[in-house]
């Protein structure tokens, strides 16, 4: 069973940064970064927490189904990639994990309810890191990061909507399509799950996989901190709802 590298702390972004500039000085590697809330969730898609075999299919075929009275810019049935980001964006459960090309974006995400949300009891966060060309490499894939809509995402992705595809049993990381503002201004990019066992234990996930905790005690500063650097609701979310969120907590 794998396990992660020993875990890093980050009090403040100006750690965070020394952290991560430690790890890229000398070879400018790729990383992937994704925040969570609580430094005890596991890096695994809500569908797989929970999951029904039936569900996924049941939720992905009715809403293409009713989706084109509500939409008319919309993908081609079979156009399975574009369809599960579009249902990852609207909070439908998917087998897609999001994941950015920015520290900071994540950052963000780990502490945005310290900054929108009545004031909660603060608990340790977290900054999940990983390197998804040794990830791709080691599941068969190649040291490469497809966009999602790859040929080589198919038989992955595949499996959501229609049973007889099978499941592979990988993971593997692709690119968003920025082919929205929202996945542009994040730097998204995604993992892809045909596996049900979360990543920070699947096999060897401690060549690929790390983490930065934000401590409880850090995580008002620090979201403090990252509202200052300008990553905000109105900006990660470009639509008028979210900027009009953004600008009610303003004074």
């Amino acid at each position: 069973m794998g396990m992660t590298r020993e875990d890093q702390s980050a009090g403040n972004l100006g750690e965070l940064v020394n952290l991560l500039g430690e790890r890229v000085a000398t070879d400018r590697r790729i990383l992937w970064f994704r925040g969570q809330r609580k430094d005890t969730w596991p890096v695994q898609p809500l569908l797989w927490q929970n999951y029904e075999p039936d569900r996924e299919r049941d939720l992905t075929n009715r809403f293409r189904a009713r989706a084109l009275s509500r939409q008319q810019s919309l993908p081609r049935y079979d156009e399975h990639a574009m369809w599960l980001s579009i249902m990852r964006h609207y909070g439908l459960p998917t087998r897609l994990l999001d994941w950015t090309r920015s520290p900071l974006v994540a950052a963000y995400f780990a502490l945005e309810d310290y900054l929108y949300k009545p004031p909660t009891e603060p608990v340790a966060a977290a900054i999940w890191i990983l390197e998804p060309h040794i990830l791709n490499d080691l599941e068969g894939f190649g040291k490469v990061t497809p966009s999602m809509e790859a040929s080589m995402c198919k038989e992955t992705l595949r499996p959501a909507f229609a049973d007889f595809y099978g499941e592979n049993g990988r993971v593997l990381c692709a690119m968003a399509a920025e082919k929205e503002m929202r996945m542009f201004v994040q730097q998204g990019c995604f993992t892809i799950h045909s596996d049900r066992t979360a990543l920070e234990l699947r096999p060897r996930s401690e060549e690929y996989l790390s983490k930065i905790t934000i401590p409880a005690q850090s995580v008002r500063q620090m979201a403090f901190e990252i509202d200052l650097c300008g990553f905000r609701k109105g900006d990660m979310f470009p639509d008028l709802g979210n900027l009009a969120e953004e600008l009610k907590t303003l004074r």
